[in-house]
């Protein structure tokens, strides 16, 4: 006989919001009696297993999106792509809080003086990461070095 047991689901990566608490007066008259503030509790619990919450630390930025290879085609220095020449550059750029990358400028290119330095920083507008995390709040202005391959 088949296990009849439904699949296990896992968390959502952000955990829904908790519901506003309103202490005070209600807004419209109620015809029932309200259920009040409560009392304090006197009970007692314990339990065991592993638990998952919504947690809380440091994380790496992630790459969210990157040029597809029809805009780096555009971007491949004219002279190169007639000659059918490869090449590549690393650009260290700032990460925002939008996930757009900002103060990017040239770490190195091969073959140098082919213009591919200035193909990656134009290639840098098309990129999105989301930035790196510090107890669990987004961290703006970390530096990353990003590779960019240019092939006709």
């Amino acid at each position: 006989m088949k296990n009849l047991r439904p699949p296990e689901l896992a968390a959502p990566p952000k955990p829904a919001p908790e519901a506003p608490l309103v202490i005070g007066v209600a807004p419209e008259a109620s015809p029932t009696p309200g259920q009040g503030q409560g009392g304090a509790g006197t009970g007692s619990g314990s339990g065991v297993g592993a638990g998952s919450g919504p947690g809380a630390g440091d994380g790496p930025p992630r790459l969210i999106q990157g040029p597809t290879k029809d805009q780096l085609r555009r971007l491949h220095p004219r002279e190169a792509f007639r000659q059918r020449l490869n090449g590549s550059a690393r650009i260290a750029c700032r990460i925002r809080l939008d996930s757009r990358l900002e103060n990017c400028r040239v770490v190195d290119e091969a073959p140098p003086g082919r213009g591919f330095g200035e193909a990656a920083l134009a290639a840098s507008g098309y990129f999105r990461f989301r930035p790196p995390t510090r107890d669990g709040r987004p961290v703006e202005g970390r530096e990353i070095t990003v590779g960019v391959e240019f092939m006709p």
